[in-house]
């Protein structure tokens, strides 16, 4: 028995093609001067344009337009809001929209940019800063043309392990200035329970030009450490001295000074020359106040007002008797402040004195000298 063949179900059109499986789209490139370099970053890309997950990322590559057309800066043309064209409701078609919209502005970047960088596998995994990449693009050489640029553009495009690549990303633009040039360091000063820093302005730009300054920013590193870490201050300084309260006694701090400009405080000129000190703690602690002697039958009690030091490591009792230069009661210093001389004898006339030790061995001057006649 014969049955007849079922229409095809569904609507009838021209066959789509396959979703490209390049990834997605960069969307938040974002750029910002810091020093004299351009700071590029932007989220590491996961989604495919088709939605699957991206796991085979092998480069990302970095173009750079100098003094873009005015049309090149525009945002993306967004993709088309409410329902769509009629014979255009097939899966995937928004997406092939949107890429068609970005392709003629793609073309009009690539005319006019140069890439500057291709970041392989190896060079992306330097480059992660969490789930974000960060790339740093060298304008000095750029700053020190005959004619500086006044605005660059940047853009982003990533590319997969067999080839395909993403659309351009966003186009995220800046218009870089020229750092100061570097402070100068007078003075580094060790005190106690701090270091002092001094240092005089930049005249000139990195170009050898006037410049003006919006503040400083000073740095430390130990001695045998190569990098600095983030500015000792986060807001930079009017000023031109730094007191600097977190150095450690025992450690060789180095600092460093760069100057910003008005208005830019992520534009850092060049470090200032470094200068260093070698931070020991020479300081002694303040000497006891009003010490007491206290004599009682065969024995005289000490007491003393505490001294409020950080290092303090403890108090050296001493007696004198009579005329007779004073001896030392205690062999190690004592943490209590208070002290029972058992060793008298009746019918004595004593002089003592308290001494404060810190932890690096500094003495204080002696305390007031108390008097005690036994009975």
């Amino acid at each position: 028995m014969l049955f007849p063949l079922a229409a095809a179900c569904g609507k009838k059109g021209d066959p789509q093609p396959p979703l490209p499986r390049g990834p997605a789209a960069i969307r938040d490139l974002a750029v910002e001067q810091e020093g004299s370099d351009a700071v590029l970053t932007f989220t590491y890309p996961d989604r495919l344009m088709n939605g699957d997950p991206l796991r085979d990322v092998a480069s990302f590559e970095i173009y750079r337009v100098v003094d873009p057309s005015p049309a090149l800066v525009t945002t993306r043309p967004p993709a088309p809001r409410g329902p769509a064209p009629a014979g255009d409701q097939a899966p995937g078609s928004a997406a092939r929209r949107e890429a068609a919209n970005v392709r003629l502005a793609e073309s009009a970047f690539f005319r006019e940019a140069k890439r500057v960088d291709l970041l392989a596998v190896a060079a992306i995994a330097e480059h992660t800063r969490g789930a974000a990449v960060v790339y740093r693009d060298p304008l000095y050489p750029l700053l020190s043309a005959a004619k500086p640029p006044a605005s660059l553009a940047y853009a982003v495009v990533s590319v997969r392990r067999g080839g395909e690549r993403s659309p351009l990303s966003n186009i995220a633009s800046i218009s870089p200035d020229v750092p100061p040039g570097a402070p100068t360091i007078v003075r580094v000063t060790p005190a106690e329970g701090r270091i002092c820093i001094e240092w005089v302005p930049p005249e000139t730009d990195l170009l050898g030009r006037p410049t003006k300054v919006g503040g400083y920013r000073v740095y430390r590193r130990p001695l045998a450490e190569e990098e600095y870490a983030s500015p000792l201050n986060a807001d930079p300084l009017d000023g031109t001295v730094y007191v600097d309260t977190g150095a450690a006694y025992g450690t060789k701090p180095v600092y460093t000074i760069r100057a910003t400009l008005p208005g830019k405080p992520k534009v850092e000129g060049v470090p200032a020359l470094e200068d260093g000190v070698d931070y020991r703690d020479v300081y002694p602690p303040a000497a006891p106040a009003r010490l007491d002697a206290l004599p009682e039958a065969g024995l005289v009690r000490l007491l003393w007002d505490p001294v409020a030091a950080p290092d303090l490591a403890g108090y050296v009792v001493f007696r004198a008797e009579a005329d007779a230069p004073a001896v030392r009661l205690t062999d190690k210093p004592i943490t209590d402040a208070f002290y029972t001389d058992t060793a008298v004898e009746p019918a004595k006339r004593y002089r003592y004195t308290v001494v404060a030790v810190d932890s690096a061995g500094n003495s204080s001057p002696a305390s007031p000298e108390a008097v005690a006649e036994t009975f």
